[in-house]
């Protein structure tokens, strides 16, 4: 089964805003697709045509001694800066983190509750975008990321190979 729905026969215009019922669908059939995704646990909350807010569920297993892993924090603020790119791209079109720069405000003890990360595109370029993202739990900013995303061709699909003929 393919990651990928089948392309659009015309292409759509990426200058116009995509539609915030269809910017929802979009992410969720995207997310639902991800293996890294389902491992994190992370889900969506809300997406609008270039931002997303992406929801992580604590857990023990997220933590590095006392506190949340901030590679957790940084895989999710990622996820959103991409997704929020992709309600623009996607299905024809991908996107890929160039660059993340993460500073990290106060640690997050907690093995209950969430973090909610919210990515939202500063600049939509042809190829390059910038995205920023705030990461937050309980209310309180944790962390912040700025992003580079470059839009990429979606991989090419392999053909189906004919079965493996026995002697």
């Amino acid at each position: 089964m393919s990651n990928h729905p089948p392309s659009h026969s015309g292409a759509r215009d990426l200058r116009v805003a995509r539609d915030v019922r269809d910017a929802r669908a979009m992410v969720g059939q995207v997310l639902t697709h991800q293996a890294f995704a389902k491992l994190l646990g992370y889900s969506l909350v809300d997406a609008a045509d270039l931002a997303v807010t992406l929801a992580l569920p604590l857990r023990p297993a997220l933590l590095q001694q006392h506190a949340v892993h901030g590679g957790a924090i940084t895989s999710l603020a990622d996820a959103a800066s991409t997704l929020a790119v992709l309600t623009r791209l996607w299905p024809d079109f991908w996107a890929t983190t160039v660059e993340q720069s993460v500073q990290f405000l106060r640690p997050v003890a907690a093995t209950e509750g969430q973090l909610l990360a919210f990515a939202h595109v500063r600049r939509f370029g042809k190829t390059i975008s910038f995205v920023e993202a705030t990461v937050t739990h309980d209310g309180r900013e944790i962390a912040t990321a700025r992003s580079t995303q470059m839009r990429q061709n979606l991989p090419a699909r392999p053909s189906s190979a004919p079965p493996a003929q026995r002697p």
